[in-house]
């Protein structure tokens, strides 16, 4: 989460009371429902009052956000790298298990004290079903010897804000299990339903 220099918030809290001192007035941009959802659940637990602002794409609200229009956002970290540096935006928290490397000094959500269940956007490699077990691990072992390579997982995965997992099939196909289970329960405490 980032929020423009100009609110002069310096962490989560703080933003929740500069919400509350200036109800309905502050907007924020999330690129997911998990997001919008897990937004809503931490309004409603710190008493804070702002207003989702939904964009078309990236770009607009990352550009929208810059312009001081929408001064809240929760976006990939590779987004807002150039604005962090320049002082225009601050991050606030991380969504991930651990800090990132990128700006180290930045908490975590759970260090924080908000362990709400959030589902985390991957990025995943698969297989149609039947695709015989060797063709699995051989693609998996040849993959995986790329992401362990130290100048291609900095240059290409942490320079940009991703944090590289190349967990084996086995492990994966649980967390895809767990993932879904989560989404469920964050859709129903939600009370999503669809359209």
């Amino acid at each position: 989460m980032v929020v423009s220099t100009a609110l002069r918030v310096n962490s989560f809290d703080e933003l929740a009371a500069l919400s509350k001192a200036k109800p309905g007035t502050l907007s924020y941009a999330v690129p997911s429902e998990p997001l919008s959802v897990f937004m809503d659940w931490w309004k409603a637990r710190t008493g804070a009052d702002m207003v989702r602002v939904p964009f078309k794409g990236g770009g607009d609200s990352v550009n929208s956000m810059l312009s001081g229009a929408t001064p809240v956002a929760i976006f990939g970290i590779g987004n807002w790298l150039p604005h962090v540096a320049a002082g225009t935006v601050r991050p606030l928290m991380i969504d991930g298990d651990r800090r990132s490397p990128l700006v180290p000094d930045v908490p975590t959500i759970r260090e924080l004290g908000y362990s709400a269940d959030m589902t985390q956007t991957y990025f995943a490699l698969v297989a149609p079903p039947g695709t015989p077990q060797p063709i699995i691990a051989q693609f998996y072992e040849q993959v995986a010897a790329i992401g362990r390579d130290p100048e291609f997982r900095r240059k290409r995965l942490v320079e940009v804000g991703l944090e590289p997992v190349f967990d084996p099939p086995d492990v994966f196909a649980r967390f895809l299990k767990e993932d879904r289970a989560r989404a469920g329960r964050i859709v129903k405490a939600a009370g999503l339903v669809p359209q």
